[in-house]
């Protein structure tokens, strides 16, 4: 058999690369775990700000709140569009009153030039 024994000096060499480059990589490694750990942190921040944004911190829920006002808006804007036809049925009114009106004074005006003379 044979055998593959080294010099003990290059033995040395190989122990103290091995452990250098051990060392290197457990530092290596320490530096993405921390960088990691600092990321994981940051995102830990931003949901909990993201829940604290949203959380409903009274009875009800949040949805239900949302649907109501929901509906109250889609009321407010039928009766705009029910007002909007009131409005627009009274200026039909008014203006045939004020055709009227300008007729009758039209004859008024007619009627007091022929018996004036």
């Amino acid at each position: 058999m044979t055998s593959l024994a080294l010099e003990p000096s290059v033995q040395v060499a190989l122990v103290t690369a091995g452990s250098t480059v051990g060392v290197a990589l457990l530092g290596i490694a320490a530096e993405f775990m921390r960088r990691q750990a600092k990321a994981i942190n940051a995102v830990a921040e931003h949901a909990q700000e993201a829940r604290d944004q949203v959380a409903n911190t009274h009875t009800t829920n949040l949805r239900d709140d949302l649907d109501a006002v929901a509906y109250a808006i889609d009321r407010v804007l039928a009766l705009q569009a029910r007002h909007s036809d009131d409005i627009a049925a009274l200026r039909t009114d008014i203006s045939h009153e004020r055709r009227e009106r300008l007729a009758v004074a039209e004859r008024l005006d007619d009627h007091v030039a022929t018996t004036a003379v």
